[in-house]
């Protein structure tokens, strides 16, 4: 069973989404009636979206502790990629 479940997908691709769902959640908890592109420009023109996504980050730690703890030592490896793609992107982002 834990074979199967030590993969590096199974913690690259949770890895990605539980950032993205994270900041769903915060909008639809924002009390804002406003659309999600409205909402992505307000952010983006007061300079927190970059902020804001990398904290959405955060719950990866969780997940990757998780792995860890039951010695899935590939999918926290996954956890972990996933974590410096969201790095890298927003390293990218400021630089340009």
């Amino acid at each position: 069973m834990k074979k199967n479940r030590n993969k590096l997908m199974t913690g690259f691709v949770p890895g990605l989404i539980i950032p993205l769902v994270v900041f769903v959640l915060l909008y639809f908890f924002s009390k804002q009636e406003v659309s999600l592109s409205e909402y992505l420009q307000t952010l983006w023109q007061l300079g927190a979206l970059l902020k804001i996504l990398s904290l959405c980050v955060l719950p990866n730690l969780l997940l990757f502790l998780n792995f860890y703890r039951q010695k899935y030592d590939l999918a926290a490896r996954g956890v972990i990629m996933a974590t410096f793609v969201y790095a890298f992107a927003v390293m990218l982002v400021k630089v340009l």
